[in-house]
């Protein structure tokens, strides 16, 4: 008996060691697998770290990510928090110490445009999801890249919404804050809106520490049919609640809506009818996203957003382009129709360094969520998807109410807001509109119904059919012949207008030197036919976000006048900024002179340059970029077999830049920390940064290299 049962727990005690091994293989396999590290710039919740984390998890547990060599990775985030900026640089320097393959982050325009240069260092892809438009031009690597809709872009939608579906033409545009985000935001929505022809007035601004009941009683003078609104949360929120205090009925738009300190500053039975474009809703009715937010919310128990969004699209980007052969950042230049929650990816179609172009417009219900009435992929509106079947048992089957048959042939509205025009086709009047789910019954149609007729008001109304779910045959009702095509009014003379351009801007000096005063001359001139009062000229110059204004008192037909914008900037780099002229739309233009009222003005950053000149080295031979006979800098080996730092100086290729693009930034310690660079990287047209020993940065250009000679140009700056 003792025997029998001690052979019964061995048996047991070796399945059990059997058991033991099945299970711990996989997961030593697992933990053996190679690793590729995707950086991350955000808080540990942020909605960055919680997209990725999310498409991370997936990829992984699907197997990982099978290289171009047919190895299969998994992903590892190494997520660095930046507190909003404030220790930017001290995570992108943990970050270096990695070896991350991509970096997706950061959230905002400003922690780009502001760690700009030590972003480059990384020498790896960048994936923003920051929407400001001057960020992929600011990016002189072609690292950059951005995985939401631009500003623009969401400015072009909204524009589009409002004038062409909402036939709105009477909006005003109020910037509450002078920041660039702000500036860019009304720039955007206002150039699209010149575009469609509907000139955004009156262009309402708040200063640094104006009065708020000012801008609200300018606004309820104008009684616009809708205010678009730029600013920060708090400052929007102020704006909203004392408008409809004041009793303004307008509608309201704001870029964000979906902000929890805009949302929670709201008086719940106001918080209807606000209008936004984005780049992704989390209410978007199509499968990918339906799905997204289900996964989203089991695992986090919190609904995401559009960064969210953008950065789990953004990590199944990487996947794909890790797939490819060749370099990560030619690879995701490549990719097309990428299949994202946004909507199709498709970099390859766009401009560089921009990876989508999906825009939602959507307007929020009786309870604040986000309904969709319009999307866009670019400039082209889309059919917004129908909603997922849920499942197919549920816990009890709810049992329906019965529901009337409609008689004849019946019509519902699909969007938001619906306008009736009185004959078939956008030339004629609107002459009322229907709200979604309203129910009309089809009295006529166009012959090729296009459009149906129905008693609207007293009268005959309009509606294409397009736009509409249709309930009947439509060939059962008569064909309606339409009113005759409206005869549009006779042109008038043209009176004569002020026309404000910007002929020239010029930077002094040129380079802009770091650290001092510059000053960027603006030549401004009346080319029109009518005198211009007062108006002001301003630029919020990147990096550093400096804002700058100046005032023109006036300008006569044909007057021009020089003004001066000044700061200083504390960062170098290649940079581009829009100067804007007639910042307020104080000098009415006419519906053309608006549209050239922006320039685009490309500038460079650098230190002073200390000493610069060219330098042939035999084998053995010593550079002195200083010139002072103390000590050299770097010497060209004996065997002409590599480049040598000497004594404490540092040596490091520095790729994509000329000696007219690299500047001192980029002569960063974080890759200027080697000894030695082998010959074997020093080809014809590569830039080495040098940190001297006396502690000066400067860069070599590599020139040639006959025989065992190398032939150097140097630039050192002065620190």
């Amino acid at each position: 008996m003792e025997n029998r049962h001690i052979r019964k727990y061995l048996t047991l005690g070796v399945l059990i060691s059997i058991l033991g091994l099945l299970l711990v293989a996989p997961l030593v396999q697992a933990q053996t697998q190679p690793v590729f590290r995707i950086g991350v710039l955000d808080d540990e919740r942020g909605p960055i770290s919680s997209g990725a984390r999310l498409a991370v998890q997936e990829i992984n547990a699907a197997g990982g990510v099978r290289g171009a060599d047919g190895t299969f990775f998994q992903l590892e985030l190494i997520i660095q928090p930046t507190n909003e900026g404030a220790t930017l640089t001290q995570a992108i320097k943990n970050l270096n110490q990695a070896s991350v393959v991509a970096v997706l982050g950061p959230k905002t325009s400003d922690e780009v445009l502001n760690g700009l240069t030590a972003l480059q260092s990384l020498n790896v892809p960048i994936l923003t999801p920051a929407t400001g438009d001057t960020l992929i031009t600011a990016d002189s690597t072609g690292r950059l890249f951005r995985i939401r809709a631009a500003e623009v872009l969401l400015g072009r939608a909204l524009a589009n919404y409002l004038v062409n579906s909402l036939g709105l033409r009477r909006i005003a545009t109020a910037q509450l804050e002078l920041d660039i985000a702000s500036t860019a935001g009304v720039i955007g929505f206002s150039t699209a809106a010149q575009s469609l022809g509907v000139l955004p007035q009156p262009s309402l601004q708040l200063p640094p520490g104006g009065d708020m009941i000012q801008i609200v009683n300018n606004l309820l003078q104008a009684n616009p049919e809708i205010v678009v609104t730029y600013g920060s949360p708090a400052l929007a929120a102020e704006f909203y609640t004392d408008l409809r205090s004041a009793g303004w009925q307008g509608s309201f738009a704001y870029n964000q809506a979906d902000n929890a300190d805009f949302y929670e500053a709201i008086p719940f039975d106001q918080l209807r009818g606000i209008i936004y474009a984005t780049s992704w809703p989390f209410t978007l009715p199509d499968e990918a996203s339906s799905t997204f937010l289900t996964d989203y919310v089991r695992t986090f128990g919190r609904v995401p957003g559009p960064v969210d969004a953008a950065s789990y699209d953004g990590v199944h980007m990487l996947a794909q382009a890790i797939q490819l052969p060749g370099e990560l950042r030619t690879n995701l230049r490549q990719l097309d129709n990428v299949n994202g929650i946004q909507g199709l990816l498709r970099p390859v179609q766009l401009s560089p360094g921009e990876s989508s172009n999906n825009v939602s417009v959507v307007e929020d219900g009786a309870f604040g969520a986000p309904q969709v009435v319009a999307r866009y992929v670019g400039s082209q509106q889309i059919e917004v998807a129908s909603v997922p079947s849920g499942p197919t048992a549920p816990l009890a089957t709810p049992v329906p109410a019965a529901t009337a048959t409609p008689e004849g042939v019946v019509l519902t509205i699909k969007s938001a807001r619906q306008n009736v025009r009185s004959g078939p086709s956008t030339s004629y009047d609107v002459i009322g509109q229907l709200s979604a789910g309203d129910q009309v019954r089809i009295i006529g149609a166009t012959v090729d119904f296009s459009w149906v007729v129905i008693e609207f008001r007293g009268q005959q109304g309009w509606l294409a059919t397009y736009l509409l779910d249709v309930f009947g045959d439509l060939n059962t009702v008569p064909i309606v012949t339409p009113p005759p095509t409206p005869t549009p009014s006779p042109t008038p003379t043209a009176q004569p207008e002020s026309d404000i351009v910007i002929d020239a801007v010029v930077a002094s000096p040129s380079p802009i030197i770091v650290n001092q005063p510059f000053t960027v001359s603006v030549t401004v001139r009346n080319a029109g036919g009518l005198g211009a009062g007062q108006f002001a000229v301003a630029a919020t110059f990147p990096p550093n976000n400096v804002y700058s204004a100046a005032v023109v008192p006036g300008l006569a037909p044909g007057q021009s006048t020089v003004v001066n914008l000044t700061g200083t900037f504390t960062n170098t780099g290649a940079y581009s900024v829009v100067i804007v002229a007639d910042l307020n739309n104080d000098v009415s233009e006419g519906g053309n002179g608006e549209n050239n009222n922006l320039y685009t003005f490309n500038y460079v950053i650098n230190k002073p340059v200390l000493r610069q000149g060219s330098q042939i080295l035999n084998p053995g031979d010593t550079i002195d970029l200083e010139g002072n006979a103390v000590q050299g800098d770097a010497n060209w080996r004996g065997d002409a077999s590599a480049l040598d730092a000497l004594f404490s100086a540092k040596l490091g290729v520095i790729p994509n830049v000329t000696l007219d693009t690299v500047h001192w930034d980029l002569i960063s310690p974080s890759i200027i920390n080697q000894t030695s660079i082998p010959r074997a990287l020093l080809n014809p047209g590569t830039i080495v940064g040098i940190i001297t020993a006396d502690g000066n940065r400067g860069v070599l250009r590599v020139d040639s290299l006959p025989g065992n000679q190398i032939a150097l140009t140097y630039l050192l700056y002065q620190n």
